[in-house]
């Protein structure tokens, strides 16, 4: 009888320290790593070159929002307005910005989506940023990236 009681409560330690050691971290270091410079990305000496290629670049007037998806998840979107007959998109981000973060891998790659949205001559689109590269950049993450587009 006590084995068997002894034998439950290790597994309910097990349990417990499982939860308090693996689930409990993963689940809150995100947010707190937006804020930790020493999770830092980026190579701020090399950092310079804000806009190289795209001088005529022009951000929505918010620069970049938070949307939550179909899968119940933020999704974080960098906003640009382009002219409306440019077709073909290329995110990148400043030299020394590590973006290759994910899955998604690098900025190249990252998908950029066209809204209904026109003003004038111009027409709204967006590029989904993942979220392991706006914890680990942190605040500021949508002023290195850039879209250039043909």
């Amino acid at each position: 009888m006590i084995k068997k009681h002894k034998n439950n409560f290790i597994l309910i330690s097990l349990f417990l320290c499982i939860l308090v050691f693996i689930f409990l971290p993963i689940n809150l270091c995100p947010p707190l790593l937006r804020y930790a410079s020493i999770f830092s990305i980026s190579n701020s000496s090399l950092n310079n070159n804000s806009n190289e290629g795209n001088s005529n670049e022009k951000r929505a007037t918010i620069s970049y929002d938070k949307i939550i998806g179909r899968d119940g998840l933020y999704h974080y979107r960098v906003l640009f307005w382009v002219p409306k007959e440019v077709t073909k998109f290329i995110p990148y981000a400043d030299t020394g910005v590590i973006t290759d973060v994910s899955s998604h891998g690098p900025a190249k790659k990252w998908s950029v989506e066209e809204t209904n949205i026109t003003s004038s001559n111009e027409k709204l689109v967006f590029i989904f940023v993942p979220k392991t590269f706006v914890y680990l950049y942190g605040k500021g993450f949508e002023k290195v990236i850039h879209l250039k587009y043909m």
